[in-house]
């Protein structure tokens, strides 16, 4: 069953990598089904996008995930 909450590009959790952290759908697949959601929910994607630039500025170098 889905928790889909109404999507956010602020995450609600990254605490169940079974959910999707921006509107907490539940995912077929943490690694390949979260990427295939990005895909069909743009405010996801949107949300994922600016956390992983986020996290690649508190980097050094580059990051491959």
């Amino acid at each position: 069953m889905s928790q889909s909450q109404s999507p956010s590009e602020i995450a609600y959790t990254w605490e169940d990598p079974n959910r999707c952290p921006f509107c907490r759908t539940e995912l077929e697949d943490p690694g390949a089904g979260f990427l295939a959601h990005l895909k069909e929910s743009p405010v996801c994607e949107r949300g994922f996008e600016a956390w992983r630039s986020s996290v690649a500025d508190d980097m050094r170098g580059e990051w491959s995930g």
